[in-house]
């Protein structure tokens, strides 16, 4: 689900981009005396939507960064040891003494004041079975 994401992302700057490129085009090209300055007015407006679109999205993506890491799970069933991993690419897995025991995909959302870490379909990072007492984060995964 995390790779159709990113896929929808990209797809949307490609949309974005493709008018301001032909825009670009005819205002250099000027055939048949186009009236640029509605090309002009569409190029001003539409590349401060892109600046803050990005800005966005790579703030979102530094926050979601931040939960990248390794976290010791206290409360995961039958298991005392059971150890987190989340993944850059957006998957993670529990392993049991260095076996992997689930994995699937985890999703980060955001409001303006709260983080939600979800991990695969009904789990959260600190509530139920991934809540967890240390955590090493690092980028190296």
């Amino acid at each position: 689900m995390s790779a159709l994401g990113e896929l929808f992302v990209v797809l949307i700057y490609v949309i974005l981009t493709i008018p301001i490129i032909i825009m670009i085009g005819l205002i250099l090209v000027k055939r048949k005396k186009i009236k640029t300055k509605y090309f002009i007015y569409l190029l001003v407006s539409s590349i401060p939507l892109i600046f803050f679109s990005y800005s966005q999205y790579n703030n979102h993506r530094q926050a979601e960064l931040r939960y990248v890491g390794t976290y010791n799970l206290t409360d995961y069933p039958n298991c005392k040891t059971c150890i987190l991993k989340l993944k850059k690419n957006n998957t993670y897995s529990v392993l049991k003494r260095n076996v992997e025991i689930e994995k699937g995909d985890w999703n980060f959302r955001s409001g303006g004041d709260y983080w939600i870490v979800d991990i695969g379909k009904f789990g959260q990072l600190g509530t139920g079975k991934y809540k967890y007492s240390k955590s090493k984060n690092n980028f190296d995964q």
